[in-house]
């Protein structure tokens, strides 16, 4: 499968264009976890990668789903007016499309031959253990308040610390998840791997939500 999709970032560079596998993929990869779904970036834009590839799927906001396996989204800015439903602007860098992303840790790159493109200290922060948003926490968690959870997440499954600007936020932003369905929420939640370590979500969120939605 990892193989399959560097062939894909070679067939975008052949065409012209650029792509990345981006998010849990290299981050799992970097900690040598066992990880399969990945995701790929590029400055394609949705008509060419719709003309180029076997797309199977479109999940929407330049977002499209190659051979039932991958997601390929062309690169993007948000522009939040209300929480999770982002306008979105086309744009042909890298770097103005990871700054728009969550977490710092889920911005690691792999390109075409492999390698490892870093532009947010991703490996410092999996080094540490450390989970911090792009961002400033605030300004990250009210753009989109699922992010809150999400951290979350990501410390139970990834025994990793959050950033003392990060858990303040949390503290700070909950009431923001009021504006989150449960189901979003629960969504999110079943995702989490090590169950045993559930309560830390109430013990950061508290009664934020109802507890039928885990």
């Amino acid at each position: 499968m990892y193989q399959k999709a560097l062939n894909i970032l070679k067939i975008i560079d052949n065409l012209g264009y650029e792509g990345y596998i981006i998010g849990g993929y290299p981050r799992d990869k970097y900690l040598n976890m066992e990880t399969y779904d990945i995701d790929i970036c590029t400055n394609m834009l949705p008509e060419e990668i719709i003309k180029n590839f076997n797309v199977t799927k479109n999940n929407g906001y330049g977002s499209l789903i190659i051979d039932n396996l991958f997601e390929i989204t062309t690169y993007r800015k948000d522009r939040y007016n209300d929480s999770r439903f982002p306008e979105i602007e086309y744009v042909s860098k890298l770097e103005e499309d990871i700054i728009r992303r969550d977490f710092t840790i889920n911005t690691l790159c792999i390109d075409l031959n492999g390698n490892y493109l870093d532009l947010m200290n991703a490996r410092k922060d999996l080094d540490n253990k450390i989970i911090r948003t792009i961002k400033s926490a605030d300004e990250s968690f009210r753009e989109d308040p699922l992010r809150i959870i999400r951290a979350l997440r990501f410390m139970i499954d990834l025994d990793f610390l959050l950033s003392d600007d990060v858990k303040e936020s949390i503290i700070k932003n909950k009431y923001l998840l009021r504006k989150i369905s449960n189901e979003r929420i629960k969504r999110e939640i079943d995702k989490i791997k090590n169950k045993d370590k559930i309560y830390l979500i109430d013990e950061h969120v508290g009664d934020i939500y109802e507890r039928k939605s885990y």
